[in-house]
């Protein structure tokens, strides 16, 4: 009896490549991923070819008959203004009757995690995906997803009201006469920065304030972290701060690490410089001194709708990328916000 041919998987075609199994799934499946090139499509087009790939039918079929599992995918230093969304997300699977599988991932190997995420969430058959990456491959092996903290065309997502955060937050520095204003910040090459980017350039322009914008250079998913944060400090005292007063900081780990190296340069907060964060982080705003103004998202409100925007595709399968959940957030007043020059 002839030895039966083992199927050709994704994982092969993308090892044949030399590429990411998500960014193989974007090119198979054509939804223009930024990242696909001329030359990436034409390698995964040879193996193909070579492999004679076809996709598995019959794993997709299996999988209709679900687990009760729900998977829920973030990065580790993720966890910034999500962080705290975990336990929250966990209640509310539980609160449902489903259970839940958590997969974190992040530094130097956050590449090899962030697949060995996704090959967990394929092997346990899980019923849908809570994710903060937009990965294609969930698509590709039709598991229903959500998206949470920024927009994609392809998944439903929950996203912030980054315009109305920046609108406040900025509203707040102005009401203490500050005229001249900073932000502390990853470059923006993702979407979500790009939104609260253009948001703080809007608002400030709008207002007729001055901005002085200092970014942390290293990519990868630990630039907004507090050493981020202490790293864009340094860039902003070594180019001088221009005159600013005051400073928003893409998150609250990000505020910590920029407060902490002005305090070790002689920099009064907020007496000489205050400081804003984003997210209401307990675990950084505890170690803050003085106490961190910032502003908070309520994580509870955030995983039940994006619980309930993924029962909703669970329910009934759609193309994804249309429902927009502008979640809102609250100013917590601290000590790092004082009267500027007036």
């Amino acid at each position: 009896m002839p030895e039966r041919q083992k199927r050709v998987t994704l994982k092969d075609v993308a090892d044949y490549c030399g590429l990411s199994r998500s960014l193989v799934a974007f090119i198979i499946s054509n939804s223009g991923y930024r990242n696909s090139t001329p030359e990436n499509r034409r390698k995964v087009a040879e193996a193909v070819k070579a492999l004679n790939y076809r996709p598995n039918t019959a794993a997709r079929e299996l999988r209709a008959r679900k687990s009760s599992t729900i998977g829920v995918a973030m990065p580790m230093s993720g966890t910034g203004i999500y962080g705290n969304m975990a336990l929250e997300l966990q209640r509310e699977i539980k609160k449902r009757g489903f259970t839940s599988l958590f997969s974190f991932w992040g530094g130097d190997d956050s590449q090899e995690l962030h697949a060995q995420t996704l090959q967990t969430f394929f092997e346990r058959s899980i019923s849908g995906v809570i994710s903060w990456d937009a990965s294609p491959c969930f698509r590709e092996e039709k598991i229903p997803a959500v998206v949470y903290g920024y927009r994609n065309e392809f998944y439903d997502y929950v996203i912030l009201d980054e315009e109305q955060m920046i609108i406040r937050a900025l509203a707040h520095l102005k009401k203490f006469g500050h005229r001249r204003i900073g932000m502390i910040s990853v470059r923006p090459r993702k979407m979500r920065l790009n939104e609260r980017w253009a948001g703080f350039h809007a608002e400030m322009h709008r207002h007729g304030l001055l901005s002085e914008i200092a970014f942390v250079e290293e990519a990868g998913w630990d630039a907004d972290t507090v050493s981020g944060g202490a790293a864009a400090a340094a860039s902003l005292l070594r180019k001088g701060l221009n005159g600013a007063t005051a400073l928003l900081a893409l998150n609250d780990n990000m505020a910590l690490g920029a407060i902490q190296v002005f305090q070790e340069n002689k920099i009064r907060i907020p007496e000489q410089l205050s400081v804003i964060g984003i997210g209401n982080d307990s675990r950084v705003t505890e170690l803050c001194r003085p106490a961190l103004t910032t502003m908070a998202l309520d994580n509870r409100r955030l995983g039940q709708l994006a619980m309930r925007a993924l029962l909703d595709v669970m329910r009934h399968p759609k193309a994804g990328g249309n429902a927009v959940t502008l979640l809102p957030m609250t100013l917590c007043e601290g000590e790092s916000v004082c009267d500027g020059p007036f």
